[in-house]
């Protein structure tokens, strides 16, 4: 390969990114019966403010359409891992928050299990340059892009 092709640099991230992701969502799969996307949804209600977000700001923190957000919603509320509520001050918008049910699951099973299958698929194949200039190529093209936010990447 030759080491400035912007173009196979950019195959090599993307579908790099969709291998990893493919083996963590068959892990999530295989040994917690949700999604990735499930697991993504739930860490994010869980890490908000109040453990509640609109529709429009999960659908933005998991980069996903709105119409996708809703049917991943749905999917969370029939397994009893997610509420539907309508803020009494505003009787247009929907939000999301998860049920104690949903943070048992997300704590308990999950988190380890993902923790576990982020190391193996990605922190275990890179040293700790690799690691810091993933971080900060993400973050450029994220910048770039107007999609930085510190409270995309906060702890909870």
């Amino acid at each position: 390969m030759a080491d400035h092709d912007p173009l196979l640099a950019w195959l090599y991230i993307q579908q790099g990114v969709k291998t990893i992701e493919e083996a963590l969502s068959a892990i999530m799969e295989e040994h917690c019966g949700c999604t990735l996307s499930e697991h993504a949804a739930l860490y994010r209600l869980k890490s908000a403010k109040d453990r509640r977000l609109t529709m429009a700001e999960l659908s933005e923190l998991l980069s996903i359409s709105p119409s996708g957000t809703t049917r991943l919603v749905d999917r969370l509320v029939k397994r009893g891992w997610v509420e539907r509520v309508q803020p009494p001050d505003n009787r247009r918008t929907v939000c999301a928050t998860p049920t104690e049910e949903g943070l048992r699951m997300l704590q308990g099973t999950t988190m380890v299990v993902y923790w576990q299958a982020v190391n193996q698929h990605f922190e275990s194949i890179l040293d700790s340059d690799d690691i810091a200039a993933a971080a900060r190529i993400g973050r450029k093209m994220l910048e770039a892009h107007g999609r930085w936010d510190e409270k995309r990447f906060a702890s909870p």
